[in-house]
């Protein structure tokens, strides 16, 4: 009998640490007012990354076989792979964000957005140092700057704003700057 490749990226099963699952971190996953955004799938999406770490038989210095993980902590799960298992992109989007503030994953790699390039995430510890009503751990960084977005810094905005010329002779336009007669 041969073995079949999952091209999935998911082995036969995990093992999860029962620091992990006990931690106040993991309970609080998807209880409202816990982090700034949560999501009801983020163990779910949790399981997921837990469930494509790849461990292996070792020998230790005593000759025994030792179980031990064997991946180099780089893990991808892209949107399109979620929505097959029946998560919409906001719902893993706001998952990501949970997971992250809460100190399980970190970003190693954002992706590009015209590359196809896949976002790599690394799974972390940080989840241990967490508690109730503490602020984000990680935060995504939003960068992407798609379509109009014209945040004022102050009072002015940080576009700048083209003045036209004026017909002051029409009856219908004014300058600019100038108060309505």
């Amino acid at each position: 009998m041969s073995k079949a490749k999952n091209k999935n990226g998911y082995g036969k099963g995990t093992f999860i640490d029962s620091q992990m699952f006990l931690s106040p971190a993991y309970i609080s996953l998807g209880m409202k007012g816990t982090s700034l955004t949560v999501s009801s799938c983020s163990h779910a999406v949790l399981m997921m990354f837990l469930g494509k770490r790849k461990f292996g038989y070792f020998k230790n210095k005593k000759n025994e076989k030792v179980h031990q993980r064997s991946d180099d902590n780089e893990f991808t799960l892209t949107y399109k792979e979620l929505s097959s298992r029946g998560i919409s992109q906001q719902r893993a989007t706001r998952a990501f964000d949970e997971l992250l503030a809460k100190g399980f994953i970190s970003i190693k790699n954002l992706g590009g957005l015209f590359n196809k390039d896949k976002a790599t995430y690394a799974l972390e510890d940080d989840f241990i140092r967490w508690r109730p009503g503490d602020s984000s751990i990680r935060e995504r960084k939003r960068d992407v700057r798609r379509g109009y977005q014209g945040k004022k810094i102050g009072a002015v905005s940080k576009y700048k704003t083209k003045v036209a010329h004026v017909n002051v002779g029409h009856p219908h336009t004014r300058q600019q700057g100038t108060p309505y007669e």
